[in-house]
């Protein structure tokens, strides 16, 4: 008996050491969740600013911390309540969207970071309306402006290869893999001077505005050069 009682005590002692080890795995699946995960939030005239909100919440058992929020483009603004939640708690990511320079069928993310790498994504759709072409007062805005520049324009200065340039500027339209996503696939175009051409000049300034640096754009005929010659590459 009184070898027994030793070995059952270190058996439960193991068991114990191993349970509490896994814990971490447990919790691999689990961190902050975004709600709702996808949301349309209407019409909004072209110019306007569009505000939402996003729950988030700590679905775990332990204290969370939001370490990084991250929006898809540069228009648009997420800023969290707060950044520190308690197990179960919630806060408010508030959203502001400005849609100058859209038109028709948006699509944004924004992505949280916690504490772990462990990262929460939720998608928002809306609906830009184009304004009065007649009315003469009404700014021409294009991608190119304000704040839409630190995603259309900035990523492009410095870069050579085409695929470089592929992904500073244009993969947030046409797909990681130029196959169309918001704007159309571009993997069926096997003419070079249709494509630069096209590029340049662009196809018109809310859609597809030119992306020459003599037309307003970012790129030099040289980097278009090397664009066209990448997206002829592509299967």
């Amino acid at each position: 008996m009184n070898c027994i009682i030793p070995s059952l005590l270190f058996g439960l002692m193991m068991m114990l050491s191993s349970t509490l080890q896994a814990e971490p795995f447990s919790l691999a699946n689990e961190g902050l969740v975004l709600e709702p995960a996808m949301q349309d939030l209407g019409k909004v005239k072209e110019g306007e600013h569009l505000f939402a909100s996003l729950l988030v919440r700590n679905n775990s058992t332990r204290m969370a911390q939001i370490v990084d929020v991250q929006a898809s483009c540069g228009c648009t603004k997420a800023v969290p309540a707060q950044r520190i939640l308690a197990p179960g708690e919630f806060t408010t990511i508030n959203i502001e969207v400005d849609t100058t320079g859209k038109t028709g069928k948006v699509k944004k993310n924004v992505v949280v970071t916690d504490q772990a790498g462990r990262q929460a994504t939720a998608w928002m759709t809306l609906t830009v309306l184009e304004p009065d072409p007649h009315n003469s007062t009404m700014p021409r805005h294009t991608i190119f402006d304000g704040e839409c520049a630190r995603c259309h324009v900035a990523p492009a200065q410095g870069k050579v290869t085409g695929k470089a340039i592929y992904g500073a500027v244009c993969v947030m339209c046409h797909g990681n893999h130029a196959q169309g996503d918001y704007a159309p696939d571009l993997t069926k175009l096997d003419d070079a001077d249709a494509l630069f051409a096209m590029i340049s000049e662009g196809v018109d300034p809310r859609h597809m505005p030119g992306f020459l640096k003599e037309n307003g754009g970012p790129l030099t005929e040289k980097q278009i050069h090397a664009l066209v010659k990448w997206l002829l590459s592509l299967d």
